[in-house]
């Protein structure tokens, strides 16, 4: 497929996968898979944990490696420039409310349908020899039914495209929109502070093994890093998601029609 901003993107289809990540990391590592190859697939593939029986999960399930030339400060605002566009394309297909957790996890309608990650390699101390983005998102169907324009590009695109392939194909033209013109943060970060749900959340965070309590004031716009306070430690600004308890449901005032 060509994207929005005029460079091809090859698009490698899958009925069902364990992990997009895993086979992407092997491409990567070869060194023979070019910049912007996306490997997808509607259906991840597991076993349930009770029964041990092979399970799917329907939905948006793929890997972009990226051959970047940028610092790897520069990277770091790849999480929430993904994470703004799946929210975007999202929302433009369910009448459900749609935001983004911190960094990059996603929700529709309160509950946490997936999120995006980032690995990557240096091939130096100033560089990447190859980044990873993958984009997990589960579709219940009755959120995310086909809408007419869905059902027209079924009948006339040649591969007759899924729900879940339409979807990925919007997501990925929003990302490498933003991503062509990474520079310019303020574009995808004002979508993402339109998204974030967690603002006057109260949030657990751990450090150095202790647990604290902290309110959720908002987010800062240069480094995506959560801004939140206390009142015996003030304000601060939090950069390790790891160490932050994801809410699997977020309670919000957020309305479709805001």
């Amino acid at each position: 497929m060509r994207a929005v901003d005029g460079n091809n993107v090859k698009l490698e289809c899958h009925d069902s996968l364990p992990s997009t990540s895993k086979l992407a990391k092997t491409y990567a590592g070869l060194g023979t898979y070019p910049d912007r190859y996306v490997v997808f697939s509607d259906k991840l593939r597991h076993s349930d944990r009770t029964d041990g029986q092979v399970k799917y999960d329907e939905g948006v399930f793929m890997s972009i490696i990226l051959r970047p030339s940028i610092f790897p400060s520069q990277g770091s605002l790849i999480p929430a420039l993904a994470a703004a566009s799946a929210a975007m394309v999202l929302d433009e297909h369910t009448a459900m409310p749609v935001g983004i957790g911190w960094v990059s996890n996603l929700y529709c309608n309160g509950k946490l349908i997936g999120n995006v990650k980032i690995e990557g390699k240096l091939d130096n101390f100033t560089s990447y020899e190859y980044l990873i983005v993958t984009f997990s998102i589960v579709l219940e169907k009755k959120h995310f039914p086909p809408r007419l324009t869905d059902v027209i590009k079924k009948v006339f695109e040649k591969d007759n495209s899924s729900v879940s392939m339409i979807i990925a194909k919007n997501i990925l033209n929003r990302f490498f929109k933003y991503y062509s013109n990474l520079k310019n943060s303020s574009k995808f970060m004002n979508i993402y502070n339109k998204y974030f749900l967690m603002r006057g959340m109260s949030i657990r965070y751990t450090e150095n093994g202790k647990r604290h309590r902290y309110k959720v004031i908002g987010i800062d716009m240069d480094s995506c890093a959560l801004v939140v306070e206390s009142r015996r430690k003030g304000t601060r600004y939090i950069t390790k998601p790891a160490n932050v308890q994801t809410p699997s449901r977020i309670i919000t005032w957020l309305r479709k029609d805001n």
